[in-house]
């Protein structure tokens, strides 16, 4: 599988910055797993992570700061469980 494959190589060594883009909503739970903990072995290695995604429980998982982007805009940048708890509670 390609997301798979791209994964593997971006992580294949210990980068400055990884950027990933709703990696862990294309595989099953084993893939999401091996994900979450390379990308925490790579976080304390003391690389910048930016992680994109619409799974809020990730989110608060593996983030220590969060930028929520809507249509292009900033809407709130700041402490993950502040900017998770808004976003949850926001007008749908």
């Amino acid at each position: 599988d390609l997301a798979r494959l791209g994964f593997a190589i971006a992580t294949s060594f210990m980068p400055d910055v990884l950027i990933v883009d709703e990696i862990l909503s294309v595989g099953d739970h084993l893939f999401q797993q091996k994900c979450e903990k390379r990308m925490r072995e790579i976080i304390d290695h003391g690389a910048t992570v930016v992680f994109v995604s619409h799974d809020i429980e990730q989110v608060r998982q593996l983030c220590s700061r969060v930028v929520w982007i809507s249509r292009g805009e900033l809407v709130m940048d700041g402490i993950t469980e502040e900017v998770c708890n808004k976003y949850m509670n926001k007008d749908h």
